[in-house]
């Protein structure tokens, strides 16, 4: 079969969050077949270039990835211009070249979904979002999967992206003025944000949360006060050797650290119960392996209809 091409609309069209949470919660159980070097970052004003190889299994990949700040108006909306190309590692055949805004943005979310799933208290009711942006949607959809969730809560600079985010869901939603009424009586908290400057505060959460940290995905961004860190009960990061680079622990040196970190890798393989610590974050960064393991999903699925 000759290489495929998919654009963002067709991968929208072919695959759901909920569905590839499924295939990053098998990335995460598999760890050991995977190959992955740390992002490549070539900085430019407002943003940066980012390559991203990785071999999961049978299939090898990269992403090579545009993320700039617009900061027209002072609206500051991320723009992301991504390609991503996967071969068949037996064959080396150039199986797929796919846009890679829509593969990342549902990748992403469903990444969150699994360590929702793996790490939220059950009984989560209460879903804050802070920065609506263009994965919001999708990060909504997998917070909604991992949890039964009943309101939500959501804050964006520009009020209007919030009630264009809730409008989307039938389900009860609020917009905020401030990110502390926003995540104050809130189960699970998501930060998507560009910020460079920390803006969440360990007294404004509750004294059970799960936070998602997104947003801090290069280094010098972060979202989490040091207290944040200094406090919560228990910290997962996908990827050590990224996010202590780019992710919300590149502030915390590891001798310095005052409880319990571990990977998701170890969470999801090692089924390990976290239901006796209170505050839980998972540090996000994005990971090569979710893109080509994404990648080939999509591949499979057409070529075999």
């Amino acid at each position: 079969m000759e290489t495929i091409y998919l654009d963002n609309r067709q991968i929208q069209t072919i695959l759901s969050v909920p569905e590839c949470i499924g295939v990053i919660e098998i990335v995460f159980k598999n760890l050991h077949l995977s190959q992955m070097p740390p992002k490549i970052y070539l900085d430019i004003p407002d943003g940066d270039f980012r390559a991203m190889p990785a071999i999961f299994d049978k299939t090898a990949g990269i992403k090579w990835c545009g993320v700039q700040l617009d900061t027209a108006k002072q609206k500051r909306k991320i723009n992301i211009f991504a390609k991503v190309l996967i071969n068949d590692v037996d064959s080396g055949k150039l199986l797929a070249i796919m846009d890679g805004e829509a593969i990342t943005a549902i990748r992403t979310a469903a990444v969150t979904g699994v360590a929702t799933d793996y790490m939220a208290k059950e009984d989560a009711k209460i879903a804050a979002f802070i920065g609506c942006g263009n994965q919001t949607k999708y990060q909504i959809e997998a917070v909604f999967a991992a949890r039964k969730i009943e309101k939500l809560h959501l804050f964006d600079l520009d009020e209007k992206r919030c009630e264009y985010i809730g409008r989307q869901f039938d389900i009860e939603y609020e917009s905020f003025k401030d990110v502390e009424s926003c995540v104050r009586d809130a189960d699970i908290v998501t930060t998507l944000t560009p910020s460079r400057t920390p803006f969440i505060e360990h007294r404004w959460l509750k004294d059970v949360v799960h936070i998602n940290a997104v947003g801090a995905d290069a280094e010098g961004k972060r979202e989490l006060a040091p207290c944040v860190l200094d406090n919560v009960d228990f910290v997962v990061y996908d990827n050590w050797e990224q996010c202590s680079h780019s992710g919300e622990i590149q502030y915390v040196k590891p001798e310095d650290k005052k409880q319990e970190w571990t990977d998701l890798g170890d969470v999801v393989h090692l089924e390990k119960d976290l239901s006796g610590y209170n505050q839980t974050m998972f540090d996000a960064t994005g990971l090569a392996i979710e893109d080509v393991a994404t990648a080939r999903y999509i591949y499979e699925k057409v070529t075999q209809t």
